[in-house]
């Protein structure tokens, strides 16, 4: 009797863990595909109809779909939503290079500007050579075009002692492009114990004279670029142009 019960527990134990329908689940992307498949036991009758070859789908938004044209249709909202995005995305761009295209424009100085002005009065005094005086020739042209600053009596005292930044200059990039009224500072050396200064005028570097090339020196030597604040594009591009400038 007891050996019965045990072979009665044991197929009844056997039954009740293959009824089950065995339940996985998959997804791909925004779609997840939820299958209910009938288990290994079908070969019992009184437990074939508890399995199922059913699938079903749901989407993100909770919605579920169980046949072929519906899973198209989700497929296509889905493409839709994508498309509007992208036309977002492309539209956002445009108006951002707009928006770049217009602040550059007005990054640029005009001739009534201040850094034009300077500009123009080192060009029309400017000397054929060397006298020796670039830092008065630069300091006078600048406060011809309004800048209001202290005189320094040597051309590096113009960076070191942040008179150009009190003066409204921003220190940038040496690698920036160079426009109208940039004013450049040479550090000082043993040989050239004043340094040097000098201010573009949209075509020459001008000092006390006119100048062959970006630098009046034939050796190399370390200088910083400055610009009138309000051309330099905005407060984000200034921080990463000081940046650049003491690598």
């Amino acid at each position: 009797m007891k050996q019965a019960l045990l072979i009665f527990s044991v197929l009844g134990m056997g039954i009740a863990q293959t009824s089950g329908a065995a339940v996985t689940t998959s997804q791909t992307n925004t779609i997840t595909n939820i299958s209910a498949a009938s288990s290994s036991t079908r070969s019992i009758t009184p437990a074939s109809s508890y399995g199922s070859t059913r699938n079903t789908y749901s989407t993100n938004n909770g919605a579920s779909v169980s046949n072929n044209d519906e899973i198209s249709q989700a497929i296509s909202n889905l493409s839709a939503q994508a498309q509007q995005k992208e036309n977002q995305l492309s539209s956002l761009n445009s108006r951002l290079y707009t928006e770049k295209q217009q602040q550059k424009a007005n990054t640029v100085p005009d001739s009534n500007s201040a850094p034009a002005m300077a500009a123009a009065r080192a060009s029309r005094v400017a000397l054929s050579g060397s006298s020796g005086y670039c830092a008065r020739y630069v300091r006078k042209a600048l406060q011809s075009a309004g800048y209001d600053f202290t005189p320094n009596p040597s051309a590096y005292q113009y960076a070191t002692r942040g008179t150009l930044d009190k003066a409204g200059f921003s220190k940038i990039s040496n690698d920036m492009p160079t426009q109208v009224g940039d004013v450049i500072v040479y550090d000082r050396s043993s040989k050239r114990p004043h340094g040097h200064i000098q201010i573009f005028d949209g075509k020459d570097w001008i000092s006390d004279f006119r100048q062959n090339s970006i630098s009046p020196y034939s050796g190399v030597y370390a200088y910083t670029t400055w610009r009138d604040s309000k051309y330099v594009d905005d407060a984000s591009d200034r921080g990463i142009y000081l940046a650049m400038a003491d690598k």
